[in-house]
């Protein structure tokens, strides 16, 4: 199977693209394919801010829902510079199993991956 890798720029309930991302990856890991990771950049990065919460418990809860892909070995980077702008500035305000990575890990992913996707709003 093929090797894939994610960039997200848009944040969270602001489009369909954190939606599609995760639906995405769940199929993609369900038929065999390694997900090498999610990279989180601009806007992107707060997705991965552990305190976002939706209004009720009938709603999705984007952190939640990316936290159940990291829980199944997806990695989720941020930009460390992005997360600094917005108000972002440990690795303790991420959810769990997503780490601040420069846009050098952004690089690895794309030259190491079969395929590349972008979901942008820019």
């Amino acid at each position: 199977m093929g090797t894939l890798s994610i960039l997200l720029t848009t944040g969270p309930y602001t489009s369909q693209n954190t939606d599609t991302v995760i639906e995405v990856t769940k199929a993609a890991v369900k038929r065999g394919h390694e997900v090498m990771g999610i990279y989180l950049f601009m806007d992107g990065v707060l997705n991965t801010n552990k305190d976002i919460d939706s209004l009720s418990d009938e709603e999705r809860n984007i952190a939640r829902l990316l936290e159940e892909l990291t829980a199944t070995g997806v990695k989720i980077f941020s930009c460390p510079v992005c997360c600094s702008y917005r108000g972002i500035k440990d690795e303790k305000l991420l959810i769990e199993g997503a780490t601040f990575d420069g846009l050098g890990g952004l690089s690895e992913l794309v030259l190491d991956s079969d395929r590349f996707l972008v979901f942008s709003g820019y």
